[in-house]
């Protein structure tokens, strides 16, 4: 039997998280493989109880380890996969592979193509940008003892495999708006998914309005009560300093399973996904509203450009609510040692271009849920589990 080392945040409420949850599906029924989970940490997500097979995994790994430290010899495994980013990667077993999301912005820092020469032997990504992120991605490197220069690069294979379709057993929640045009943003309250700039843009373009409303599923980094303080704190001083408005902007935060939260993208008030996410790996929420049916605005770069294109009418199309850009270097306040470098690029949408965006959604809604009935059938014909 081959022995299996999972290394993986499957336990946290995570784009990671469910990543593990999905490789360890894959590899499951195969009853040649014996898996061993090793559960790590991600960020300051919240952590869920495991369910009781992947708790099964998990046990086993630590009383093995706890075995091999005792007798002061090495783990064995035949295969290793880390679910996470290439810096946090060891090698542990003679064939190892890397999944990751890949990064937002136009390239990978110089730690992660170092890995690849340092013991991965495939990485795995969900998309064509974050493959192009590594395969594109080079470093001049200068040896200052004799003043030789060496180029680093990606040194293995990159394949794409993007995430699948879920199914959910409908779990309506009990929860209704005022308005009866509602757009919809998942995210997190960080740099990156540019959520003031999409509650700007949206207060500017229907402050007028009173039956419009934009629904923001947020949080600072957890879904503690202290952290929905915090996020609604945030969230209001921010609405305030926009000015008087009749558009409404309602706030949801804490734990959702995954069919509560499918009920959202289904809402009869819910009409339209939005984001003004500066990059995106893959973008799941994105993924899950565009295979819910629900027409989408986003930015037009990164990630989620794989998934919202398909055959509309005869064409090949991009089959969502466009907004345009610019391709800046990512903000000082992004930079990351070891992930985010100060040179890299992601996209800056433009308020012009935003707020046109939602006005066409709106006027023409008609239209754009034709789109997204067409974008449905293909990603649900076409990316399955």
């Amino acid at each position: 039997m081959m022995r299996v080392l999972i290394e993986a945040p499957i336990l946290t409420r995570s784009g990671y998280g469910e990543h593990a949850k999905l490789v360890y599906q894959s590899l499951k029924s195969n009853s040649s493989l014996d898996i061993f989970i090793n559960p790590l940490g991600w960020g300051t997500c919240t952590w869920d109880l495991p369910s009781e097979e992947i708790l099964h995994c998990i046990n086993k790994y630590r009383i093995y380890n706890g075995q091999c430290q005792q007798a002061n010899k090495k783990e064995e495994y035949s295969l290793q996969i880390h679910v996470g980013i290439p810096s946090e990667f060891t090698k542990k077993a003679p064939y190892s592979v890397c999944i990751t999301a890949g990064i937002e912005t136009d390239r990978v820092s110089p730690e992660w193509l170092i890995k690849t020469n340092q013991g991965i032997d495939k990485l795995i990504v969900p998309s064509n940008h974050a493959k192009s992120g590594f395969v594109n991605t080079r470093y001049e490197i200068i040896n200052k003892t004799n003043n030789t220069k060496t180029e680093l690069g990606c040194a293995c294979p990159v394949d794409v495999i993007p995430y699948p379709v879920k199914r959910f057993s409908e779990n309506k929640l009990d929860i209704d708006f005022e308005t009866e045009f509602n757009f919809l943003s998942i995210a997190m309250y960080g740099p990156r998914k540019n959520i003031e700039t999409s509650i700007k843009c949206f207060v500017e373009e229907f402050r007028d309005n009173d039956n419009v409303g934009l629904v923001l599923k947020t949080s600072m980094s957890r879904s503690s009560i202290i952290d929905r303080n915090s996020t609604k704190i945030q969230v209001e001083r921010y609405v305030e300093s926009l000015g008087e408005k009749k558009c409404k902007i309602y706030l949801i935060h804490g734990n959702m399973t995954e069919s509560e939260i499918h009920s959202l993208y289904t809402h009869p008030k819910i009409k339209a996904y939005y984001t003004t996410t500066h990059g995106e790996g893959y973008g799941l929420p994105i993924f899950e509203a565009a295979y819910s049916g629900l027409p989408v605005i986003a930015t037009d770069w990164s990630g989620h450009l794989d998934f919202l294109k398909a055959n509309h009418k005869g064409k090949e199309k991009k089959l969502f609510s466009k907004i345009n850009f610019d391709l800046k270097e990512v903000q000082a306040s992004a930079v990351w040692d070891g992930l985010i470098t100060k040179d890299s690029r992601w996209a800056y949408p433009k308020e012009k271009s935003i707020k046109s965006q939602l006005s066409s959604v709106f006027k023409n809604h008609g239209m754009y849920k034709s789109w997204a009935k067409s974008l449905q059938n293909n990603i649900n014909d076409n990316y399955t589990i």
